[in-house]
């Protein structure tokens, strides 16, 4: 029994100098998705890879929605922008709002006005529409003035 121990506290002491760090200290790392992990030091945020390499530097407000198409919102300042899990800025945050992405489009609020970007972070419909909504076969329903239109995006 005493061979038994011994070699259990031999074993896990082992294991444990084995062990080394592989990312800089943070105040929290979140749970790792699509190899993404988000990192808060000192309130703000940025995310490492797998391997503990810092990606984006923790001078973000928020940072959120990274899926496996490697885009996620990062907010500063009350705005909201996109950034790549690289740190590639897409999208300055001059939004109030990015909605999720459909068919590789998003709606954008910028004050009351509302426009449509694609998955590059570019302009489709400028911000000019007091609504927009997305509809079947690449339509868009917009209101603008109080009255609605129908927009196609190519």
């Amino acid at each position: 029994m005493k061979q038994v121990i011994f070699i259990l506290c031999v074993s896990i002491g082992l294991n444990v100098s084995a062990q080394k760090e592989v990312s800089a200290k943070y105040n929290n790392i979140g749970h790792f998705f699509y190899g993404i992990a988000i990192v808060e030091l000192n309130g703000k945020k940025g995310a490492i890879d797998t391997t503990g390499k810092e990606v984006i530097k923790p001078e973000w407000d928020n940072l959120t929605g990274f899926g496996k198409d490697g885009i996620g919102y990062a907010r500063k300042n009350g705005k909201v922008g996109l950034i790549k899990t690289d740190g590639t800025l897409l999208l300055e945050p001059k939004y109030e709002r990015i909605s999720g992405f459909r068919n590789g489009r998003a709606i954008i609020s910028q004050g009351i006005f509302k426009g449509v970007i694609d998955f590059s972070g570019k302009i489709i419909i400028e911000p000019k529409y007091e609504h927009l909504k997305f509809e079947d076969n690449g339509l868009v329903r917009a209101r603008v003035g109080g009255k609605e239109v129908l927009l196609k995006i190519d």
